[in-house]
């Protein structure tokens, strides 16, 4: 690992572990900075703001891990890996998704999920003739309402089965736009 990405992969756990126990309102590059070590230059040459941190994030620790299961056969499992990625580090998550700002993790997830989508539904929306901002709307509408139902279940705890929750979010979506 490079001198870069030690810096960086630094940045990223002071930032984790300061979410961990306050919020992400309330972070600043100056807690970051005194917890690494580093100066604000140091910070700046790796991220713009703490918004970059949550991108990094999102591109390096979640999207590898979700993106082989972004297909619409195995899109349950994109869930259950992504509640599963949220449990692993469950303070940071029920703090990190508080936040639904531009930049966010939720905006992220949920335009994520929306092109994807998009995606998944071509053959479908064509069959029914669904073109252009129509197909948009539909595929915000369901990428909205699979990242608020993850978000229900990690500001509820994580305490019910994901896998449990994933089926009955499956169910919901097959019956309608995956027939």
């Amino acid at each position: 690992m490079s001198a870069a990405d030690t810096t960086r992969q630094a940045i990223v756990e002071a930032t984790k572990k300061l979410i961990s126990k306050s919020s992400f309102e309330k972070l600043s590059v100056i807690e970051i900075t005194r917890l690494c070590k580093i100066s604000r230059n140091t910070f700046y040459y790796h991220f713009d703001d703490k918004y970059a941190i949550i991108q990094w994030i999102f591109t390096t620790e979640i999207e590898p891990r979700i993106a082989p299961y972004m297909v619409k056969d195995h899109w349950e499992e994109s869930i259950s890996t992504l509640c599963r990625i949220m449990k692993e580090e469950k303070s940071f998550y029920s703090k990190i998704l508080q936040d639904t700002g531009p930049g966010s993790l939720y905006r992220t997830l949920v335009e994520y999920y929306k092109q994807a989508l998009m995606v998944c539904f071509a053959p479908l929306c064509d069959q029914l003739n669904i073109h252009g901002e129509d197909r948009e709307i539909v595929a915000r509408f369901f990428s909205h309402g699979t990242i608020d139902m993850i978000c229900d279940w990690v500001y509820s705890g994580m305490e019910r089965d994901a896998d449990i929750c994933t089926s009955i979010l499956n169910i919901a979506l097959t019956a309608g736009m995956f027939r």
